[in-house]
């Protein structure tokens, strides 16, 4: 190995703290939770582009008359020719085409309704929403929204919330209320006649990216949370919040662009929400996104913010952060999720693999005490490169895979270690936050 580079520990021996990796290739905000990109070709390339496919060719010159009038005689004749036929085969190819695309959301929709079933359902609150009540005008769900919609402010962040109980529990997002809850802040909520609470954090989970508040209140009015499961692409919506924290109560409109994105909640970490083109900006995490019948069918959360992009705002769905306030109300946490017990080092991407002449995966800096991860016999030092043969590219990959299975599975991990490769077995435990543990 070159001397102008500092080798990588052993297994077994305390790694680096330090690495110096070459520059790494930027990376997408936000994927499609129902699409894998092809390899890039370049740098520009995404291994999705529509465009590539409809650009119309260039032209290389002028034709002849004779070929042009050749070339037009033969088009007419073949449409003489295939007739029906041919009238019949397009509406096969753009009916198969239809039928794929249902299947395809049929599918994910399938496999979102199922999580959710196996979540324990019970809490205060329930899916209420139907989608035979009558629609509302824009100006009758603002109206409503003024006593649902609150500002929530904790410690120098600022957002909004949604009241879902009239005893006076709020929904929220954890990243409002984060800062505060970790230095111990207080977190106040005002209603629209501009009366403030003291706010109590009931729980808070980052993977989602959703907190429930609770304050001293009776005869508030709740609203009204529909089921996102029936949410289509391109239905109206509207946003109402407390943007940049000075202009209480605005109310955009849009529609729903697109269902079933994954978006980056955290490090390593994303969860499932929807896109709409509603204005979004700072202050509005938090607040509703209502449909058309004023049922809401998604918490604001995120906005896509870089330079010439607009109209690309995210909410987490209604069905989803349903099941998890209930968890974080009945036991302050989301149950289930499984838990390995590895501190990952975020810094070893495949770049790096290839700089130190290394394996690509995930390289484990350590290991907790008691954890499955050691029951199963893994070391600081070890590289995981796969789970039950799905390949682990890196730290984030390997987190994005454990993520598919609930306390209690077992999986087999394939290991570098030593110049070799192993295969592990190893059954997940539960992540449950320290502040919950029980002794």
């Amino acid at each position: 190995m070159d001397k102008d580079r500092d080798d990588l520990p052993q297994s077994g021996q305390e790694p680096q703290e330090h690495m110096v990796p070459p520059e790494e290739e930027p990376r997408m905000a936000y994927s499609d939770a129902a699409y894998r990109s092809a390899p890039r070709e370049g740098p520009a390339s995404y291994g999705y582009n529509p465009a590539r496919y409809y650009a119309r060719e260039e032209e290389t010159g002028h034709r002849g008359q004779f070929g042009m009038r050749a070339l037009l005689a033969l088009c007419l004749l073949m449409v003489i020719a295939s007739g029906a036929l041919g009238v019949g085969s397009l509406y096969i190819l753009s009916r198969d085409r239809r039928q794929d695309q249902a299947d395809a959301r049929s599918a994910t929709a399938d496999f979102y309704a199922e999580a959710v079933q196996e979540q324990d359902q019970a809490g205060p609150l329930a899916l209420c929403g139907t989608n035979d009540a009558a629609p509302m005008s824009g100006e009758d769900i603002y109206v409503m929204a003024c006593g649902q919609v609150v500002g929530v402010t904790a410690g120098n962040s600022a957002g909004s919330g949604i009241i879902v109980s009239a005893d006076g529990y709020i929904l929220t997002n954890q990243h409002v209320i984060a800062q505060a809850a970790a230095w111990g802040q207080p977190v106040t909520v005002a209603v629209f006649s501009g009366q403030k609470y003291d706010a109590q954090v009931l729980g808070a989970e980052a993977d989602s990216d959703l907190a429930v508040l609770k304050i001293e209140a009776e005869g508030l009015t709740p609203a009204v949370l529909g089921n996102s499961d029936g949410l289509a692409v391109g239905e109206t919506v509207y946003a109402v919040g407390n943007p940049m924290a000075d202009l209480p109560y605005t109310m955009t409109r849009g529609v729903v662009s697109a269902r079933d994105r994954l978006i980056a909640t955290g490090e390593n970490v994303s969860a499932n929400m929807f896109q709409f083109d509603a204005p979004m900006n700072r202050g509005g995490s938090g607040g509703p996104v209502y449909n058309a019948r004023g049922q809401v069918v998604g918490v604001a959360t995120a906005k896509y913010a870089a330079s010439g992009v607009e109209g690309l705002g995210f909410a987490i769905p209604s069905a989803d952060a349903c099941r998890i306030a209930n968890e974080l109300i009945t036991k302050g946490y989301v149950s289930g999720k499984a838990y390995l017990g590895l501190v990952l080092d975020g810094t070893y991407t495949p770049a790096v693999a290839r700089y130190y002449r290394q394996q690509p995966g995930a390289y484990i800096r350590s290991v907790q005490p008691g954890s499955a991860a050691e029951t199963a016999g893994l070391l600081a030092g070890d590289i995981v490169t796969a789970v039950d043969g799905a390949v682990v590219a890196d730290a984030d990959s390997l987190v994005a895979l454990i993520r598919g299975y609930k306390a209690g599975d077992t999986a087999t991990l394939t290991v570098w270690r030593g110049g070799g490769t192993m295969d592990l077995s190893v059954t997940f435990g539960e992540a449950v936050p320290a502040e919950t543990a029980q002794p």
